[in-house]
């Protein structure tokens, strides 16, 4: 770089450190305030909590009167409560609540790549502040997605089994021509779905006949477009993120993964931080199975 390319640089420098410095402190005081008001009761997570338990008790595992925004109504797929059912066994609801924000706020820190500022910077984000103050699974999903397009195509089925959309993935590597990664993720998932259909016959039934249905009324979004609209626009967007370079086409998967989600809340929007370290770190031409992990990558 000669001395007028770095005397032009730096005006640009300075000017994004005093970005990320100005997003950091607004970051960090609607992390104080999210901490200060809401760490202290429960939320979001104890409803996974409160469904395993009636799940390891024998009981239904969905409430056939809820409706979406019913407080600590679980609108899952079964995956997650089967996951979570041994642990209500010896974890009590306090613990788990706390081990949940804390599970989110590593999540946080791993897709700002360890650095504080970046990752308070990330928290300036109304979304990811909701996101805390709710303490849903979404930034769980963003660390999967990335994980999904960086290190193994199985993290997408992963995500799926949560929240269904991420199945999005699997589009995306069918168009992009990765049909090995393709192929790895739909058997992945389709094991993981036989699994949960042996383990829990009668939760697959009730979600098919009471949580399909209502989760992508209007209700269930912030957005008034249908949820089919959102999903068939989603998959096109997905489609076409496959067939434009990764540095353009993965941020536009991780959009579409959103806008196909069938409750639409701000909370869904804080995935959108799954960008953050995609950009931070392109996916490089050499294969795959020489990627660094992310948190060793230089940005």
């Amino acid at each position: 770089m000669t001395a007028l390319e770095r005397a032009l640089a730096l005006p640009v420098i300075r000017s994004s450190r005093m970005t990320l410095l100005t997003l950091a402190a607004l970051g960090a005081s609607l992390l104080l305030v999210v901490a200060l008001s809401r760490w202290s009761v429960p939320s979001d997570e104890y409803a996974y909590w409160l469904a395993a338990k009636r799940l390891f008790a024998g009981l239904p595992l969905y409430d056939p009167s809820a409706s979406p925004g019913t407080p600590y109504a679980y609108f899952y797929p079964p995956p997650l409560a089967q996951l979570l059912a041994p642990v209500t066994a010896v974890v009590p609801d306090a613990v788990f609540v706390a081990a949940w924000t804390g599970l989110l706020i590593a999540c946080l820190w791993w897709l700002g790549g360890g650095n504080a500022f970046v990752v308070l910077a990330l928290a300036a984000f109304i979304p990811v502040s909701v996101e805390l103050w709710y303490r849903n699974v979404h930034l769980v999903l963003a660390v999967l997605i990335v994980l999904g397009l960086r290190r193994h195509a199985a993290f997408f089925a992963v995500a799926a089994a949560i929240k269904v959309t991420p199945v999005l993935g699997l589009a995306y590597f069918v168009a992009r021509g990765r049909y090995r990664d393709a192929f790895v993720a739909g058997v992945v998932g389709s094991l993981m779905l036989l699994a949960s259909l042996m383990i829990s016959p009668g939760a697959w039934q009730q979600f098919g006949s009471l949580v399909a249905p209502t989760a992508g009324t209007a209700g269930a979004s912030i957005i008034p477009v249908p949820f089919p609209v959102r999903a068939v626009a989603g998959l096109a967007l997905a489609l076409a993120a496959g067939r434009i370079r990764p540095r353009v086409g993965e941020p536009m998967l991780v959009v579409a993964i959103v806008i196909a989600n069938p409750t639409l809340w701000v909370t869904a929007f804080s995935m959108l931080a799954a960008i953050v370290p995609l950009l931070r770190w392109p996916a490089p031409d050499r294969p795959r199975s020489s990627l660094p992990l992310l948190q060793n990558a230089s940005p």
